[in-house]
């Protein structure tokens, strides 16, 4: 919060003078050309992957195993 720099949100409202970042190449394709399937969810497993679902209740289970599991 020190910083005095136009990119600093915490000191100035509203956007930034650029962009702060680019997507990849290969994120505007994914986005533009997603790969067909039939899943409506996911959850994170706590380890950097994710469980996708084509059900709710195959979503309900997902979420108990991996984000209540040590609880």
């Amino acid at each position: 919060m020190q910083v005095d720099s136009p990119y600093n949100s915490y000191r100035y409202r509203g956007l930034p003078p650029t962009p702060i970042a680019m997507v990849s190449k290969e994120a505007l394709d994914a986005a533009s050309h997603p790969q067909l399937s039939n899943y409506l969810y996911f959850v994170a497993k706590g380890d950097g992957t994710h469980q996708f679902s084509e059900t709710y209740l195959q979503q309900r289970q997902a979420i108990h195993q991996y984000q209540h599991k040590g609880s």
